[in-house]
């Protein structure tokens, strides 16, 4: 009986342990389970918070690309106000001018009575403003024909009969400094600014000046630096406010002022201010070879290769349009040289050169060489010695002709085959409307450098 009931609580002990455990079991994977699904909440906010910081951080780069061009946007419309409204500066002094005019002659023809002295003042006066108009449109037409002695002697004329037109004065200045006359040109341009010191374009013209002035060789080192501070200071008020203002030869004054930096040695600005110059100018090849010598002084020949090809194109799209534009004429014949193109087209651009330069210009030779001299020290570095001895041989022979550039031009032709003969007469007088790579794409490339010109980064 005693064994019975052990037994029985045996059995009674082991019913309560199984049915413990398994409740500890059901228990365990329920909390397992529970566990399982917290861990599922969790990663799933974890991804949707880094899906929405993502989205946040996306969104906001857009809106600050989105503020940058509207930025961009605000100030390219800010520099064009402000050209316009140098424009209209311009315009207004010209109205009020001719106002006055025209309340004269209406004052004169509304009276009946006997002309005064007053009267036949402002008739003069009438008549000196109609003149001086006439000679300053003659002066344009002049200049722009190279004729520079002719538009000095009109823009004279015009500023003797109003005196007070600071168009005329800035005009006569910029003429004079293309001459080499720069003290004659000071005073225009000073003129220019007390008639008008928000005059932007005498300022622009007042840096080049000293700019010109800091070339002058009896400088002494300390002078010079004085010099181009000035030309920086003029120049850079002058942009400040029309940043796209351009000069009476089309260039745009932003590469005048990257000028002055590359001679300063500032070359990573030069760069910078000649990126924004062909911008403004984007078919002239002036900022492209500007650049392309910073480069050459910077000994980085595979950018100035790159700018040399820019220059080559743009600068027979310049003499198709213009013939005798000679600072084209220069720029394609420094490319070439720089591309080692073939020697009859080199030949060719030299002679057209020499044809195209202006009898009074007193900077168009002395730029050439200088740009020939470095550019013949770049090639040598460059390792391309046959480029190098071919523009050390231009030097000498520059050197050798002189300043007589119509004599030597006329020989030129007298001497040149009559293949090239014909070639080059024809190109003075057909302006080349195509592509102004053309005449060129069977050309031998007898360049050396391996650089895919796609992969090169564009200066802007």
């Amino acid at each position: 009986m005693r064994f019975l009931t052990h037994r029985w609580r045996i059995y009674l002990t082991l019913g309560i342990a199984g049915l413990l455990w398994n409740t500890g079991v059901a228990l365990a994977q329920d909390v397992g389970l529970t566990l399982e699904v917290m861990n599922n909440i969790v990663t799933t906010m974890v991804l949707v918070i880094i899906v929405m910081a993502l989205l946040i951080l996306v969104g906001g780069l857009i809106m600050f690309m989105r503020l940058r061009q509207l930025d961009k946007l605000v100030r390219e419309q800010r520099s064009k106000l402000a050209e316009v409204y140098a424009r209209y500066q311009e315009l207004q002094g010209a109205r009020k001018r001719t106002e006055n005019a025209l309340s004269a002659i209406s004052s004169k023809t509304e009276s009946d009575v006997t002309p005064t002295a007053g009267d036949t003042m402002k008739l003069e006066f009438v008549a000196h403003m109609t003149q001086a108009v006439a000679l300053m449109t003659l002066g344009e037409r002049q200049y722009a024909a190279q004729d520079y002695g002719g538009a000095l002697a009109s823009y004279q004329q015009a500023a003797e009969l109003d005196e007070d037109n600071p168009l005329i004065r800035y005009r006569a200045g910029y003429t004079h400094v293309q001459v080499n006359q720069l003290d004659r040109a000071m005073s225009h341009l000073n003129a220019a600014l007390e008639i008008d010191q928000h005059y932007l374009p005498a300022r622009a013209a007042l840096g080049y000046l000293y700019r010109r002035l800091s070339e002058r060789p009896d400088m002494d080192d300390r002078v010079q630096d004085q010099m181009l501070e000035e030309a920086e200071h003029h120049l850079s008020n002058a942009l400040m406010n029309a940043p796209r203002l351009l000069d009476e030869d089309g260039e745009a004054w932003m590469a005048t002022l990257a000028g002055v930096y590359r001679r300063r040695r500032e070359y990573d600005r030069a760069i910078t201010v000649y990126a924004d110059a062909s911008k403004i100018t984007p078919f002239s090849s002036y900022p492209y070879a500007g650049v392309a010598l910073v480069y050459a002084d910077k000994n980085n020949h595979v950018q100035m290769f790159r700018n040399y090809e820019r220059v080559e194109w743009r600068a027979r799209k310049e003499i198709g349009a213009h013939p005798t534009n000679p600072w084209g004429h220069i720029n394609l014949l420094l490319a070439r040289v720089a591309l080692g193109r073939d020697d009859k087209l080199i030949e060719e651009e030299f002679t057209l050169t020499f044809l195209s330069l202006p009898k009074d210009a007193a900077f168009v030779l002395p730029s050439l060489l200088s740009s020939l001299r470095r550019l013949e020290w770049a090639l040598a570095d460059a390792k391309h010695p046959a480029r190098a001895e071919r523009a050390a041989f231009l030097v000498r022979r520059i050197e050798h002709l002189g300043n007589n550039a119509e004599e030597h031009s006329t020989q030129f032709l007298s001497a040149m085959p009559e293949d090239l003969k014909r070639r080059t007469t024809d190109a003075l007088r057909v302006a080349d409307n195509g592509d102004p790579r053309k005449g060129t794409d069977n050309l031998p490339d007898t360049r050396e450098f391996t650089e895919s010109t796609a992969e090169w980064p564009d200066i802007d």
